[in-house]
């Protein structure tokens, strides 16, 4: 089966991160994976909203005349933006 291209991405960013053939250092690798996947448009998010994120997000909707689909886009894409400010 063929690679996705997220996985495309994840190899990549590991291969590129340490070119050492011994000790290779696994926290600079995932650095280099979470930084590829936000360059590239990805946030690495709890299934789950943390504790806080929903309250905030309940008072930061978004005020005016929205059709459900901007809504929920916008709302998605602030939750997922704001999600490391609660998972800690």
């Amino acid at each position: 089966m063929a690679a996705t291209p997220l996985e495309d991405l994840i190899a990549k960013a590991i291969k590129d991160a340490d070119k050492s053939f011994f000790n290779e250092d696994y926290a600079k690798q995932a650095r280099a994976v979470m930084a590829a996947l936000k360059k590239a448009g990805y946030e690495v998010a709890p299934v789950r909203p943390p504790e806080g994120l929903v309250e905030w997000a309940k008072d930061n909707i978004p005020f005016g005349r929205l059709r459900p689909a901007e809504l929920i886009t916008q709302m998605y894409s602030m939750m997922v933006e704001n999600v490391r400010r609660f998972d800690r």
